[in-house]
């Protein structure tokens, strides 16, 4: 966050920028985001106003020569793998069922393809907006230096977003949607509200023309630019005041389409790299297949996220259902800081070290989540035998865990518990409550029993503490486990504080509406009303 001695603006610095990586020439996309007023190539100068710095409200960066863009990726980077290395025959295949490809060797039928508006209802943005003023520089500075450190626990420079942004800056779809939420979150930041600017509607458009193009079946597909571009637009439909079911089941199917058909799954768990079908035209690098599993992992997060509202859920639901491959999937995506540095532009592996055992926990908890989900739209006889299982996991994870939920807990602050213990802390309390009221037990209701108090408890404990050790205003797990427990608390106190926390707006906008359902109804409110209520007010609106 910028700090009050900050003294040198983004419009004072626009020449003293440099590549993030060992090579000194940036590519020309990333000079042409340089230079005020410029735009992407592709991009019309036409529909949007040139920015104006000086009336702009761009927050002051100290020594902005260290906030720099990465040059572009060398055709050396990376250990090519051919396509010879496949093997050659089905039986082969079936020998190692890592090693299936996307239909499962044809033992699954080929998904219906996308074709209809409907089906890409997520791909176009309506409405009209204010412009609000900023460039393309000032947009990617504020990734940089305020989003991406609100998106994680991590330093800006050390976090995936800005490992995203390195491979995303030289391909044009996946910049435009980049830009999109980056204009978008500038806005919401300097409280102009969450509906996207003219500059972000500006890039969103042309993004998806080009993800348009990009389903040509003749095209050979840079899955990379895709799945990064599917992770930017669930970050830009998330942010909206309203979620939009439509868009986002759409966006599921969409992910889930592509994923199976060209077995990206399958080649992000395989230890044997290889392209399936050509589907990489030949070749895949391992730092491609690192950098994938790290995006499908962060796709499932937010599917799942979203899956909870009653939006999407669809891709998650897939992941769950292949166990094995998920897990690899999530072991190579940990390796995306362990990459050589002239690769990511830093080196992360300390941190992912020491925080390596918390972050396992986390996922788990990623994993409990979507299928608590499962459970909670399942048919009476399924969720009667899922119950127990989903019990006795959360209580395993307790046990073992012990250590890390008694510090995040504990009544006095322990500096020595880092951020993410919070975080992860919160939301297995959260879960708990959830998995309680998960059928038709409503939020909110008394009497409850004395473990659920105890985990309100604990939730509203451990989330303190984390509002004291870091940002989190952008941390969706976080901001849902406040959700969980503005739902559950009855007492003013801790309703003001939690309300007083909860910045997303999305979430802010759905609590404020179900609260309202819940004075009315004098009562409180169950999973299912809850979905409910985030399709209706988006019809109501």
């Amino acid at each position: 966050m910028p700090r009050d001695d900050d003294g040198a603006s983004a419009s004072q610095t626009e020449d003293s920028l440099t590549p993030l990586t060992q090579t000194n020439t940036p590519s020309s996309t990333v000079e042409a985001l340089l230079h005020p007023g410029n735009f992407l190539p592709g991009s019309s100068n036409d529909d949007g106003v040139p920015a104006n710095e000086a009336s702009m409200m761009v927050p002051p960066y100290n020594d902005a020569s260290q906030w720099v863009l990465p040059a572009a990726e060398s055709a050396s980077v990376g250990t090519p793998v051919s396509v010879s290395r496949m093997p050659v025959n089905d039986e082969a295949l079936l020998q190692n069922p890592l090693n299936t490809n996307a239909f499962e060797l044809l033992g699954t039928p080929m998904m219906r393809p996308l074709k209809t508006a409907t089906d890409l209802s997520f791909a176009y943005t309506t409405g009209t907006s204010h412009a609000l003023g900023s460039d393309d520089k000032q947009a990617v500075i504020f990734h940089c230096k305020v989003l991406a450190p609100l998106k994680s626990t991590r330093n800006w420079d050390r976090s995936a977003h800005t490992l995203f942004l390195n491979k995303a800056y030289n391909r044009n779809m996946a910049l435009h949607f980049l830009l999109a939420v980056s204009h978008s979150e500038l806005a919401i930041h300097f409280g102009q509200g969450s509906q996207p600017p003219q500059e972000s509607q500006r890039h969103y458009q042309r993004g998806s023309e080009l993800f348009l193009q990009a389903h040509n079946p003749f095209a050979t597909p840079d899955h990379v630019s895709m799945m990064l571009s599917f992770l930017y637009m669930y970050m830009f439909w998330m942010r909206r005041e309203h979620l939009d079911p439509t868009k986002l089941r759409d966006l599921s199917r969409a992910v889930l389409v592509h994923v199976r058909t060209y077995g990206l799954d399958t080649l992000c768990a395989s230890d044997d790299v290889f392209s399936v079908d050509g589907a990489c035209d030949g070749v895949i690098t391992v730092s491609e297949q690192v950098l994938l599993a790290r995006v499908i992992t962060y796709l499932y997060d937010r599917d799942g996220f979203c899956c909870f509202f009653g939006c999407g859920g669809q891709f998650a639901n897939y992941m769950n259902s292949i166990p094995q491959k998920r897990h690899r999937i999530w072991l190579r995506s940990r390796a995306a800081f362990f990459l050589p540095l002239s690769e990511v532009g830093y080196n992360e592996a300390g941190s992912e070290i020491e925080d390596a055992a918390t972050i396992d926990v986390y996922f788990e908890l990623i994993i409990l989540h979507q299928e608590i989900n499962t459970y909670s739209q399942s048919s009476v006889t399924h969720a009667t035998a899922m119950k127990p299982r989903l019990q006795q996991r959360l209580e395993a994870i307790y046990k073992d865990q012990g250590t890390l939920f008694h510090q995040a807990t504990e009544q006095s602050h322990d500096s020595q518990c880092t951020l993410m213990a919070y975080v992860t802390v919160t939301v297995f309390y959260a879960l708990q409550i959830y998995l309680y009221r998960a059928r038709q037990c409503a939020f909110g209701t008394r009497p409850i029993p004395a473990e659920i108090q105890d985990a309100l408890n604990s939730l509203v404990s451990a989330a303190y503490y984390a509002t004291k050790t870091g940002q989190v205003q952008l941390l969706e797990r976080f901001q849902w486990s406040l959700f969980i427990a503005g739902l559950e608390v009855t007492d003013p106190v801790h309703q003001e504080w939690i309300g007083n926390n909860m910045s997303d707006p999305a979430i802010k906008k759905g609590f404020d509406h179900i609260q309202a359902f819940k004075r009315r109804s004098a009562g409180g409110i169950t999973v299912q009303n809850i979905r409910a209520l985030i399709d209706e007010s988006l019809t109501v609106s």
